[in-house]
Parts: structure tokens; sequence; C-alpha cells
């Protein structure tokens, strides 16, 4: 029995072919979705530094930190489940929660001209496939853990991979700074089409290693935000808690296949419009490797994602977030809702304000979160600020 996951600091639900794109060529990520579930509404548990987090400990980051957490590396270990984390860029706080049995740090390399096979992400799928060489494959279960940053910029053959598809609607590229070049959607499809490639050799290498065993195969992200995104918050101090808690860069792609389990029959071609999040991670590595029951509970809120599927259970009627500070969400399939607090202080503190600010968005109908009618729902707005945990109003 064995479980695979792929994940990455971030990449947005819309960069992808199965997520409804019809211009970026994600063949590999649309394969494995075809064959596979696809969750149309996962979020995230927070954003920054803490993003990812709660994949190992399957607690809220929004609940007091005296609330109980599952210590992932601990039930694995007395599986016995075997561990390994393959990963590109700076460790994330989650790496050392899950306390993995070998880890493969694999460094980004800065190159002034970087070839296709040296990007974060390929970097780390050649190292794992290295490693499932040299290491033949047990009968003991063991999780393989792959994850790199998001697409970045990409080399060359890739950055202008798109550039006829707006050349021929008159956008001339020759005229574009350089900093508006990097942040243009033509070059960010280049970087996703590149990521998409190396997913499949992933992949392929995958299903030759594992041809008779159970398999359970996860890819995902952290968090919604693009990499244009990422330049934009940059540059751009007034970019609201509002925008970035909104759907375009909360929800994340999920696409989970089951392979040869009996446990699980009929997972393959669906599509699930419940509502999930990352802290959902954990409850599933445990529902997979019968590692020990899990009750959903408030205080441990984490759903097994194979029992979302399977089971007549009544979905999720709401998720939270937050952005690690001030600002949190609530979402249904109906509503976002989206509270902000700040302490504007200056020089004189005798004088720092504090200020609160709402929105309120109607789903799935404004896709954008561009129309906030918190104005003209109070009630609405009332009764789901109510139900964020640690919210005081």
């Amino acid at each position: 029995m064995q479980a695979v996951i792929i994940s990455f600091d971030s990449i947005p639900t819309k960069s992808l072919g199965c997520y409804g794109n019809e211009w970026i060529e994600t063949p590999n990520w649309d394969r494995l979705a075809a064959t596979g579930a696809v969750f149309d509404h996962c979020f995230i548990d927070t954003l920054g530094t803490s993003a990812g987090m709660a994949w190992s400990t399957g607690r809220h980051s929004l609940l007091p930190s005296r609330s109980p957490s599952i210590r992932m590396g601990n039930l694995l270990h007395a599986g016995p489940v075997e561990t390994q984390l393959i990963a590109s860029g700076v460790p994330r706080n989650w790496q050392q929660a899950f306390d993995f049995d070998d880890v493969i740090r694999v460094q980004e390399r800065e190159r002034i001209e970087p070839k296709p096979d040296e990007i974060p992400f390929a970097e780390a799928v050649k190292a794992a496939i290295l490693a499932r060489k040299v290491s033949p494959i047990s009968r003991q279960p063991k999780l393989l853990w792959v994850h790199a940053p998001g697409p970045g910029f990409p080399p060359e053959g890739f950055e202008d991979l798109y550039f006829e598809d707006f050349e021929e609607r008159g956008q001339d590229f020759s005229c574009l700074s350089d900093d508006d070049r990097s942040r243009h959607p033509a070059v960010y499809a280049g970087s996703v089409s590149l990521l998409d490639y190396w997913l499949g050799e992933l992949l392929a290498q995958i299903s030759k290693d594992v041809e008779d065993e159970p398999l359970l195969v996860i890819v995902m992200a952290a968090t919604g935000f693009g990499w244009q995104h990422i330049k934009q918050s940059k540059l751009d101090t007034s970019l609201s808690k509002s925008h970035l808690l909104g759907d375009q860069l909360t929800q994340i792609p999920l696409v989970m296949n089951v392979i040869r389990d009996e446990r699980f029959p009929n997972l393959n071609s669906l599509r699930s419009d419940r509502l999930v999040q990352t802290l959902d991670l954990a409850p599933t590595l445990i529902d997979w490797f019968n590692l020990a029951p899990f009750a959903v509970d408030p205080e441990f809120p984490g759903r097994s994602w194979l029992r979302e599927l399977t089971e007549d259970a009544p979905p999720r009627s709401m998720v939270w977030y937050g952005d690690g500070a001030q600002a949190k969400a609530i979402r249904t399939s109906d509503w976002l809702c989206i509270h902000t607090n700040s302490i504007d202080s200056q020089v004189d503190l005798s004088k720092s304000s504090h200020t609160t600010q709402t929105a309120l968005f109607f789903k799935p109908d404004d896709i954008w979160d561009v129309n906030d009618i918190a104005a003209q729902q109070p009630e609405v707005v009332a009764e789901l600020l109510s139900q964020i945990p640690g919210n005081s109003l």
C-alpha cells in the first residue's frame, strides 16, 4: 500500500484545464483528473508562512493553540509507514512537523539561462525518480511526498510558448517592460505547461514502480496564488485583505486517484462540489493507511477525502480560513464573508485607531468577488461572523 503526494506552494485553479482553463495545455494534470476525483471547492486553511501546516497536524489555524492536533509523524511511524520527502526550495514548517524518515532537499540553483530540466519542480522530480530506482519498492506501506514552489519564470522555449495566442489579437511584446513581461499571462502559461510536463514524468515513473499494490495519488497546492499575484502583492501594498482572501487566491486545486483498492471502488471520473480544506489531508492519510479511527468533531474539523466521496454523510455547510494575521473569512455554498481587523499605528501611539471591515459576496454568481453586498445583508453577515472560531463579534 502506497501513497504519493505531489504538492506546490501555490497554483491557481484557473490555470488548469481540469478546472476550466481552455488555452493553457496541462494534459497530464487533466488526464489524472479524468481518471480520478476532482474537488471543485477545496480551500486553504491559512495564507502566509503557516500555509500548509494543517497538512501535518489536522488542526485549524483559527482554533486556539491548545486545541488537539494530529501527530502525523508518530502515527505513520507506528503504522509502520515509511515516509520520504523530496522538496525543492526553502523547507516549510509542515515538513518538520511531519517528521519524515528520509528527506532529500533539492536546492534551487539560480541560473542566468536555465534549461527546462533545471526548474525547481524538475529537480525534485528527477531526484524522486532516482531515489525510487536506487531503493527498490518494498511491500511495507510507504508515503512519498514531492514538494516544490509553484510556477516561476519559465526558461527559454517556454517563455514565448503562448505568445502567438496574444500576437494574433494585436499584442506587441516588444514594447513591454521586463516587469510587465514577467507578469504577462502568456509567460505564466508557459511555466504552468512546463510544470505539467514534469508532473507527467513523475506519474509515468510511479505507474511503472507500483504495478499491483493499492496506490493513492494526491496532487494539490498550499495556496491558490499565481506567480503574478505574488509579484503584484509585493508591488502594490494597497492590495486589500478582501482580495487576498477571495476565491481566486484561497481556492486550490485538488485531484485524487485511487488505484487497486477494494475499500474505495468507483472513485474514477468523479467531481465533487463538497467544501473541503487542506487540513483534511491528515485524516485522509490516516484513513488510507488504516492508522486510527478518525471522528468528525467540532474541535477537530478534518474529514477524510476518501469518505467524502464514498459515504452519504452530510457535506460541510461551511469552511473558514485566514491570512495568519488580521483577516478571517467564512465560505459556504452561497456566501463568502471576509472580516478584517486592523490597527493603524502612528508615531503618537495614543492616536492609534482600530478599524474593522466586512465584505460579503454572493456565490457562485460573483466569481471575482467584486460586488460587496454586506450593507444589504446585515443579518447574513452577523450569522456568518458568529460561526468563525475566535471571532468576538
